[in-house]
């Protein structure tokens, strides 16, 4: 911590800088503090960068990153200057140790908080390789900083990792890394397994205080990162096999970073380690840096981290992309029952977009240095994109950032709910996507423009088609039944629910066939079962409901309606109810049959298909029963007590546990096809959904914090989509839901924005 020089500016923005925390290859970072007096970390770029496009083009794609990224290991930014005479971000300050410096100081650290460190990074390349689509190319010791409550990364990409930067001929950028990988010495692109070598470089360095590749000369260090044995001599034994798998010479021999996270700290990393991670040495140094701090003339620096002042703008989702084809009969699927609405965003907001304008970027820009790898590659961007070529320097290899393999794709629209209230699931019919919200909307699925919006619709939710005619949609809203045109969201009819029964409450969808749709609904103290011709406006039957048939779990098969309620016993020397499952006939309403199957309990989850299989989680295990026999055709994993929803789609059952796993089993003998992986590394148990594509290609299993898409025939991660803020934020918000898969496209729901995300 250093006293500002003459020519060192003395506000940027909203804040007064008060000292210089330290120098990186790209910026200089500012202890500073705002009109609140709280203490904030200011990263303003050099001033002979500050004149190239190519510096800004880098500094803005970092922070957009970087924003998306924000969470557990990452905070926030507060505000940011991107097209100020020096770009500058600023994140909240909280006295900290780079590695690089507690390494200086200590020593290696102990092996426990190593694995802590490495879970968190690992955690943290896993999300970024999901959300940003590039090689991360940012780890080091200057750029991870030492809290202690836990690490924080502060670079996301080449600006924050570089040693040294300087322009060039022509307006060109050249970066200098501190970091090279084999397949970079060997004239390759890095991919996220690169990432994977960088992290075991980086652990080696904390866990045995020198890198695996620093012995010899300086000038052969490419040599030996390309062709070497990694000198894990130093390392605890304990870590020196994994570490030795991140250091493999072939990328395809290392592991995820998720698998790095998991077998570092089995449990998964509590977002807050708490004080005790780090040795009492360090802990002391940094509470001797939040002192220094605090002594700082002027108003007392507060060393926490305060809510960002404002929201920040974020990119368009696909600017004005062109029509795209149109979809193969998208298909409606069952989701969660929806959450509370959520907070409405300004009046003003976009319907379309791509990004929670939250948070951006971190500490800062820090440049790597303090680990000894003899070895850097050059990097060179010229012209507005930032992405010009250019001959290694010093016979060095050169490399430039890519798309990594599995890249999330490029969501084809966003629609932001007007209001930010989402009533329900949202209808498919046609082209259109009708939206239920505080006004209901109609959206082109093909570009994600709005057609309509109907504020006398309001309160209209549990869509459904309205039988025949495929222009028509039907809804309980209120007070009444309302049918209206797909195209314009015109009224075409309503019916009051007193005309079907005096004094009848809002009914409740169970489920739906054709015309016919069956709800229950109140009058008074008495709830019955209700079918209903949407067809003709007419009721068919109403039936009483017995004690416990809440009808939560109902499924129309063949024009019968199969529900569930508790047995009205347990069997002998069983201690649980047991689920019954029972037939109501569609003409009269009286039960046809009740049959319980094997152990399942009424809060097991279960899917009927429509071939008569029921599929159900009885036990934790997965169990498909024949529906008119009650016979158990096949089992899987009994008493694992993993397994979610399952989904059946062409033959094949699929079926989510609640880590990271989806297993595709063949529908009629139980067979295991494939097990494919999330790749989440949850610190908890997780609710996953899974649907399959209109084509049957691809499966999307869905969780609170991600989409991730599988080949249907061999389970392999195609890729995974999250839109931006926090995994926190993201939890607040809900899961991600699906609405609707079809031939090419799929939509799904989070929060109150709806996505159409290309599939095969």
């Amino acid at each position: 911590m250093e006293a500002l020089t003459a020519e060192e500016p003395r506000e940027l923005g909203p804040y007064r800088m008060r000292a210089r925390l330290r120098e990186t290859g790209t910026a200089r970072v500012y202890l500073a503090h705002g009109a609140d007096g709280r203490g904030v970390c200011v990263t303003a770029a050099r001033p002979d960068l500050a004149a190239l496009p190519a510096f800004r083009t880098r500094f803005r794609a970092e922070a957009r990153a970087a924003e998306r990224l924000a969470g557990p290991w990452v905070p926030p930014v507060l505000a940011t200057g991107p097209e100020e005479w020096l770009p500058w971000l600023a994140t909240p300050f909280t006295a900290a140790l780079t590695l690089a410096e507690a390494v200086a100081l200590a020593g290696p650290l102990p092996e426990e908080a190593v694995r802590t460190l490495g879970a968190a990074l690992a955690a943290t390349l896993e999300r970024a390789h999901a959300v940003t689509g590039e090689a991360f190319q940012g780890l080091g010791p200057d750029v991870v900083l030492l809290t202690a409550e836990g690490p924080l990364v502060t670079a996301f990409g080449v600006l924050g990792g570089a040693s040294a930067a300087s322009a060039g001929e022509g307006g060109r950028l050249g970066v200098t890394v501190g970091y090279l990988t084999p397949e970079q010495v060997a004239g390759e692109q890095p991919g996220p397994a690169a990432d994977v070598f960088m992290l075991g470089m980086l652990l080696a360095y904390a866990a045995g205080g020198a890198g695996p590749f620093d012995s010899g000369p300086a000038d052969a260090a490419a040599h030996r990162i390309a062709h070497s044995v990694p000198d894990l001599t130093p390392v605890p034994a304990a870590l020196r096999p994994l570490l030795g798998r991140c250091l493999a010479k072939a990328p395809g021999s290392r592991p995820a970073p998720a698998e790095v996270a998991a077998e570092l700290v089995p449990g998964g990393v509590a977002p807050l380690p708490g004080a005790g991670w780090l040795p009492p040495r360090l802990t002391a140094a940094i509470a001797e840096r939040a002192a220094q701090a605090q002594e700082l003339p002027g108003p007392a620096v507060a060393d926490r981290v305060p809510e960002p002042a404002a929201p920040l703008p974020a990119p368009a989702l696909n600017g004005q992309a062109p029509p795209q084809p149109a979809w193969s009969a998208p298909q409606p699927l069952p989701v969660p029952p929806p959450q509370a609405p959520q907070a409405a965003p300004p009046a003003n907001a976009l319907s379309r977009l791509t990004a929670d304008r939250r948070s951006l970027l971190t500490a800062g820009l820090a440049a790597v240095a303090g680990l000894a790898v003899g070895a850097a590659g050059v990097l060179a961007f010229d012209g507005d994109d930032g992405d010009g070529k250019a001959p290694a320097a010093d016979s060095k290899p050169a490399a430039r950032p890519q798309p990594v393999p599995g890249a999330p794709p490029t969501a084809r629209w966003g629609y932001a709910v007007p209001g930010g209230k989402l009533l329900g699931t949202p209808l498919v019919q046609g082209a259109v996507l009708v939206v239920p919200g505080v006004a209901p909307t109609g959206v082109d699925l093909r570009t994600g423009k709005q057609l309509w919006t109907r504020p006398e619709l309001a309160g209209l939710a549990q869509l459904q088609p309205a039988g025949p005619d495929p222009a028509v949609a039907f809804g309980a809203g209120p007070t009444d039944f309302t049918w209206f045109a797909v195209a314009d969201g015109a009224i075409r009819q309503k019916v009051a629910y007193a005309q079907l029964a005096p004094g009848m409450g809002t009914p409740e969808m169970r489920a739906h066939d054709g015309t016919t749709v069956w709800f229950t609904a109140t009058v008074g103290k008495d709830t019955a079962l209700y079918a209903y011709d949407i067809a003709t406006r007419t009721t068919l039957w109403r039936r009483p409901l017995g004690r416990g048939e809440t009808f939560e779990w109902a499924t129309a098969v063949g024009g019968r309606l199969i529900a569930r309620r508790p047995a009205a016993a347990p069997p002998k020397g069983a201690k649980q109810v047991l689920a019954e499952f029972f037939a109501v006939d569609p003409k009269t309403g009286k039960d046809l049959w009740a049959r319980s199957y094997g152990t399942v309990l009424p809060t097991d989850a279960a899917v009927l298909s429509p071939d008569g299989t029921l599929l159900t989680t009885a036990g934790g295990g997965l169990q498909a029963f024949d529906l008119e026999t009650t016979k158990l055709r096949w089992q899987r994993g009994k008493g694992a007590g993993t397994y979610g929803t399952p989904v059946l789609s062409k033959g094949v059952v699929y079926a989510p546990d609640t880590t990271t796993k989806v297993a595709a089993v063949a529908a009629p003998d139980g067979r295991e096809m494939w097990v494919g992986s999330t790749g989440l590394a949850p610190t908890a148990p997780v609710e996953t959904r899974t649907v399959a594509s209109a084509s049957g290609r691809t499966v999307l299993a869905l969780d609170p914090f991600q989409v991730t898409a599988l080949d249907a025939a061999s389970g392999e991660r195609l890729w995974k989509f999250q839109d931006a803020g926090t995994k926190e934020q993201s939890a607040d918000r809900g899961t991600y839901r699906a609405v609707a898969a079809g031939a090419d496209a799929a939509v799904v729901w989070h929060g109150a924005t709806l996505y159409a995300l290309p599939v095969r």
